[in-house]
């Protein structure tokens, strides 16, 4: 008898990772044990079960960034940035996130005034309590573990108007935030890439999913303070890489690109024009290219990516900076002019949730839809399948927009989040809807010709 006879053997079998919940439980239901192609596991030396054939040469491609970067002292970091983060993360997304800057305003002066009273409340005891989860109130307080520890060294909260910026909640999806160490459970070092406004207005940063996430690969770029569910809802957070850096004050303000990175795509490509906003782009392109994708997507889910030397590096710069320039700017990007069908005589733009129509699957296999209900008065009819390639994760960017732009209340609090208060213009949303399917349309287009580019073969 053999030692794996003695040890027992695990295979297993995977769908693509693009895939719905759903149509995962439709192919469970339509298989089983004796129809699917199972395939035999056999750990590595780091005793990692699913080892890819691709393993050894992911690694041999340059570091997009790493902990021991972070932690250098010196400059002369082997990676492609130096520093790196987590997006922010609130643990209490419904009381310091809204559309409506007002609302927040109000909410976060009575969230502070409670708070600051328990912390009084805790000094005048003479017993300090063991347990404060026994002491603290929460009825008006969304308490963690953070805001409890500030609450024991007896650390009071204060109210800033400028603590109010813009955030990218989730991709294409802005959203008022009070950004606070106090009150955001952690923030991670986005206080030294996004310190003030000047900064947004300069800098940008590419946000990808994090390590282990369950969901597809995907990245966005984004010139806001990025959530940490931004682009990878669930485990694995957001891991971002800025451009710049500055200190907490917004001086001292740093490139990002290491040095080594400069002087090592310079070397490869024989082009010492290359600049590190092209390394900015390339990177973004990179990460967009379907192969990439595809061929490292288990890899992907391990460690942070590894950038291969291109072909042609300034056609992939170029595309990731076309697609930057879409994904940043979506917001006044040229609308997709779909048919908007009018069933009163009177419309109104208004959103409580929208709601697609004529549901079906495309060729390969994600859900699309040609109308879109906004609500009683108005569908928007004319939504190109095509549109539905751009996937961020397991959904389209589109529906992004249909899942988030909706009237939502928290059950906990009773907090609503009225996505009509976010802008001024009452057709913002049933705009916004043309101009990502717009966005969409291009984004798709740039990343087919990318794809037609080999991203594994050397330039020469």
């Amino acid at each position: 008898m053999s030692s794996d006879d003695r040890q027992g053997r695990l295979y297993y079998f995977r769908v693509p990772a693009s895939w719905t919940r759903a149509e995962k439980l439709d192919f469970l239901r339509e298989n089983d044990l004796k129809t699917v192609e199972w395939r035999q596991l056999r750990p590595n030396r780091k005793h990692t079960w699913l080892v890819t054939e691709t393993e050894a040469e992911f690694e041999s491609h340059t570091p997009i960034g790493s902990k021991e970067a972070k932690r250098a002292k010196t400059e002369q970091v082997e990676t492609i940035f130096r520093l790196y983060s987590l997006g922010v993360i609130t643990n209490r997304d419904a009381w310091v996130y809204d559309y409506e800057y007002d609302a927040l305003a109000k909410r976060l002066r009575q969230f502070i005034e409670n708070y600051n009273a328990e912390v009084d409340r805790y000094k005048r005891q003479t017993s300090k309590p063991d347990n404060i989860d026994d002491f603290v109130n929460y009825d008006k307080i969304k308490w963690s573990i953070g805001l409890k520890q500030h609450l024991r060294r007896g650390n009071y909260a204060e109210y800033k108007p400028d603590k109010i910026r813009t955030s990218l909640y989730r991709p294409f999806i802005k959203k008022h935030l009070y950004f606070d160490r106090l009150l955001n459970e952690a923030v991670y070092r986005q206080f030294y890439f996004f310190p003030n406004e000047q900064a947004e207005a300069e800098n940008q940063m590419i946000c990808h999913t994090g390590i282990g996430s369950e969901r597809p690969f995907m990245v966005m770029v984004t010139k806001r303070l990025p959530d940490l569910n931004m682009v990878s809802p669930g485990a694995g957070g957001s891991q971002c890489f800025p451009f710049y850096t500055y200190d907490e004050g917004g001086g001292n303000r740093q490139e990002n690109i290491t040095d080594w990175a400069l002087a090592r795509f310079r070397e490869h490509y024989k082009d010492e024009s290359i600049s590190k906003w092209d390394i900015f782009y390339y990177v973004y392109g990179v990460l967009h290219h379907p192969g990439y994708r595809s061929r490292y997507a288990i890899d992907l889910k391990r460690q942070l990516p590894r950038i291969p030397f291109a072909r042609r590096f300034r056609a992939f710069s170029q595309a990731g900076k076309r697609l930057a320039g879409l994904h940043l700017d979506y917001e006044t990007s040229e609308r997709y002019e779909l048919d908007w069908q009018a069933s009163q005589k009177s419309i109104s733009y208004r959103v409580d949730k929208m709601l697609p129509q004529n549901k079906r699957k495309s060729k390969i296999g994600y859900t699309v839809y040609d109308r879109l209900k906004v609500n009683g008065s108005l569908t928007l009819r004319g939504i190109p399948e095509r549109a539905f390639a751009y996937r961020l994760g397991n959904r389209s960017a589109l529906d992004w927009i249909v899942d988030q732009y909706r009237v939502k209340t928290d059950k906990r609090s009773g907090i609503v989040h009225d996505p009509n208060g976010y802008s001024d213009d009452e057709r913002y949303i049933v705009q916004l809807v043309e101009r990502i399917v717009g966005v969409s349309l291009r984004t798709v287009e740039i990343v087919d010709e990318l794809a037609k580019i080999p991203f594994l073969e050397a330039a020469r």
